[in-house]
């Protein structure tokens, strides 16, 4: 069927190894003096904010650094530091850091120009006015939040995560440099590197797919899955870093658009209650969602397949569309990823867990297959033990 469709982005990127040098450069083109740099603790102890400080500061950018916040920011710290943004007279804000510091920013950012509670604001197009300008720099390869629409936020009661999807969460300009994540430790290059997979492969069977969304995920499922084992097994390797990252950012810019579906919807409960990273929740439950869903759509399957390099010739179309099922199982195994029993997950949970999941309509309206409470837990069940 050929359906329209619309595509959001970034209005300009800078990628490649040192495009942190055009840091000063981007903020003279925002109109901005004064700048909130939103960084996490290892980030700040690191050095690599100093680095980053010493770049603005040879431009005549004035920056102040905030950092109080955890690897999954709750809606308290991100209104606080709304405050803390206002009290300081910052212009604008630099997002400096994996997919908590990027997600600060982007509340903070929507803060200074929306009333409090942030909680009004959860769902998609919710966000009634445009935040203060936003410079995007990650430093890992994952969350594609550098280039997407997207904001993740922990409620503090509940402990569950909720989104925010707005066109005013899409950063102004985003610098996207391999370099940065050369430092990464192995088990960090995978988690996140399976959240880039995640997002790739959700997008692609997303019922909010297009043609223009499928063809960056397919590009970046075959970066993925050319690159992520040499990345993990050797992180000096600059050109796996590169298309990893490369793939990433394709993955998060299509997402936009495409939307995900019922793995990160099962992965909030066990970061929430276990503390689990956003990566690793992902990738533990990824092939057991994906053989669920692969009725769903196996044409698409299929062709996921051809993109991580299966040889699907002389196979029906249910054998070539499980073939991406073991490919991600294999991937999943060999760059170290646990499943989520590792993790603390028992069954006394998934009942609680599948009553949760079924709620986020915002992520399951896109999931290529209906799913059920049963369904949900299920699929927990298969993830648990592979």
């Amino acid at each position: 069927m050929l359906k329209n469709f619309s595509f959001l982005s970034v209005q300009e990127i800078h990628f490649g190894f040192g495009a942190i040098e055009m840091i000063g450069e981007s903020c003279k083109k925002l109109g901005l003096k004064d700048v909130l740099v939103v960084s996490d603790k290892f980030m700040v102890s690191s050095g690599m904010v100093d680095r980053l400080g010493t770049l603005l500061k040879a431009d005549g950018i004035n920056y102040q650094v905030f950092s109080d916040f955890d690897a999954s920011p709750s809606i308290a710290q991100v209104e606080h530091a709304a405050e803390v943004m206002k009290q300081m007279n910052c212009q604008g804000v630099i997002g400096f850091g994996g997919g908590s510091s990027l997600d600060t920013a982007k509340a903070i950012s929507i803060l200074v120009n929306n009333p409090l509670p942030i909680s009004q604001y959860f769902g998609i197009n919710q966000i009634p006015n445009k935040g203060c300008p936003m410079i995007m720099i990650p430093t890992t390869a994952g969350t594609g939040s550098e280039v997407s629409d997207a904001c993740i936020i922990r409620d503090d009661q509940t402990q569950i995560k909720s989104g925010l999807r707005s066109k005013y969460l899409i950063s102004d300009i985003s610098i996207v440099d391999p370099d940065l994540t050369v430092s990464m430790p192995p088990s960090l290059t995978a988690a996140t590197g399976m959240d880039a997979l995640t997002h790739c492969i959700e997008g692609y069977v997303s019922n909010g797919a297009s043609i223009m969304t499928r063809l960056y995920h397919r590009e970046a499922i075959r970066l993925i899955f050319k690159y992520l084992r040499n990345a993990v097994a050797n992180g000096n390797d600059r050109e796996a870093r590169y298309y990893v990252m490369l793939g990433a950012m394709y993955a998060g810019w299509a997402m936009s658009v495409a939307s995900l579906g019922a793995c990160h919807a099962m992965a909030y409960p066990i970061e929430g209650k276990y503390h689990v990273s956003h990566g690793d929740a992902n990738a533990s439950l990824l092939p057991a969602v994906m053989k669920y869903n692969a009725l769903g759509n196996m044409e698409l399957f299929k062709e996921m397949a051809i993109a991580m390099g299966e040889n699907v010739e002389g196979l029906n179309l249910r054998e070539a569309a499980f073939k991406a099922v073991t490919a991600v199982q294999l991937l999943k195994k060999d760059i170290g990823i646990r499943t989520i029993k590792e993790f603390g997950v028992v069954e006394e949970d998934l009942q609680d867990f599948a009553e949760v999941v079924i709620k986020n309509t915002r992520l399951l309206q896109y999931n290529p297959r209906q799913v059920t409470v049963e369904k949900i837990k299920d699929i927990y069940l298969d993830a648990m033990n592979n």
